[in-house]
């Protein structure tokens, strides 16, 4: 217990400052952007039914709304299959408060869930944070692990690790995969990308990097041990969350790629055609360009869009021989899936899930890293006013 304690200390510190200045921009964003935007259905039924004020139930925006319809009710409406499963299922687990008497929850959600729900993904974060850092310390050392770890909260989508979001979960499931396979426990981290694969679809990029340490920590080995059979069962472990939830989609709708299916009825001009490649999805990104007004919000976002999948893109190729190839592999793929359904929407986001790209910043890039730190800072401050204020982001 003294170890953790004296382990997660910075880490509580960068959280708690984290959540603070997040909370008191969200608190001001009402003065900054007077006009709700709204974005986004079903907020008069699932948030503003908390009677809470909206910059709390600002931070169960958009994705929000769909994750605590599916903790309350399943996936009893189209297209909710889009959303992976473990996060609402854990928001239903963790719902132990009481319910509200009366309320029609074929309609509403119930504002427990809610509740349950921020609180949890704010639980969910610390100690996501402590696995991120826990997992570069061993990777690379404390001090690079520290700063990584401020780079990575000041990363300009960070706030969505605090909110009814997927991304603290998969980020605490993710890291300590990456943990425990430096630490050759590869049966808890299959577990582990097990439970990340039934978080979001790029999970699967996990069982990539365990097979490739397996076979190179084994490859020189004539005979196997128990320690090694074990070792080798948390491979075959590894993509059983996403094989569990495509086994209940084909079950309950006769649909294993129902989540892929179901994107493009979210009207975020994704495609469930074959895979559309990355420069197809450059040239739309020209044409919109070219055809929206340059002030406007769209024209933003769309280059918010570009700029944060091409710069972790081309840091990954920047760094192709200074990484291990297993953790080279995985990072194009948590980069490159999202975009083969046509778009590079929520890309901002997504960008989270290449976390292993921080600390190589860090180490080769320490002075750009400590002049950038403060304009992604002010990034992330706008996004987050947007976001909590009902305007799409990422």
């Amino acid at each position: 217990m003294k170890k953790f304690l004296n382990e997660a200390k910075p880490v509580f510190v960068v959280f708690t400052l984290q959540r603070l200045v997040s909370f008191l921009v969200s608190y001001f964003s009402k003065f900054a952007i007077p006009v709700y935007g709204g974005w986004f259905p079903y907020v008069d039924r699932v948030l503003t039914v908390t009677k809470l004020p909206n910059w709390i139930w600002g931070w169960g925006g958009f994705d929000g709304v769909h994750y605590l319809r599916i903790a309350q009710n399943g996936y009893d409406f189209i297209p909710s299959q889009a959303f992976f499963p473990l996060y609402p299922l854990l928001i239903r687990l963790f719902n132990f408060l009481p319910k509200a008497s009366g309320l029609d929850t074929s309609v509403y959600v119930d504002p427990s869930y809610f509740v349950a729900a921020i609180v949890f993904s704010n639980i969910v974060m610390f100690f996501a944070l402590f696995a991120f850092y826990k997992f570069i310390s061993t990777w690379f050392d404390k001090k690079i692990a520290f700063v990584s770890l401020v780079l990575l909260v000041s990363w300009p989508t960070a706030f969505y690790f605090g909110a009814i979001y997927t991304e603290s979960i998969f980020l605490l499931l993710a890291s300590f995969a990456f943990y425990y396979v430096i630490k050759k426990n590869y049966l808890f981290a299959g577990v582990l990308a097990a439970l990340a694969s039934a978080t979001k679809v790029v999970g699967v990029c996990l069982f990539a990097v365990l097979i490739i340490e397996f076979y190179l920590d084994y490859k020189n080995k004539s005979k196997f041990s128990k320690k090694s059979i074990k070792n080798f069962f948390g491979i075959l472990v590894a993509p059983l969350g996403l094989v569990s939830y495509m086994v209940y989609l084909w079950s309950e709708f006769g649909k294993p790629f129902y989540f892929v299916q179901a994107q493009p009825l979210f009207a975020a001009e994704r495609s469930d055609k074959p895979i559309i490649l990355l420069p197809q999805v450059l040239y739309r990104y020209f044409k919109i360009f070219i055809n929206t007004p340059f002030l406007s919000h769209q024209f933003g976002i769309a280059s918010l869009e570009v700029v944060m999948t091409l710069v972790p893109l081309v840091l990954l190729f920047v760094f192709v021989k200074k990484m291990k190839f297993s953790y080279w592999l995985f990072t194009l793929g948590v980069l490159i899936i999202p975009t083969l359904t046509g778009t590079f929407t929520s890309m901002p986001r997504y960008s989270l899930t290449a976390f292993v790209l921080f600390p190589l910043v860090v180490k080769y890039y320490p002075k750009t890293v400590k002049f950038i730190i403060p304009f992604l800072i002010i990034i992330q401050t706008i996004l987050l006013a947007n976001f909590i204020r009902g305007y799409w982001v990422s």
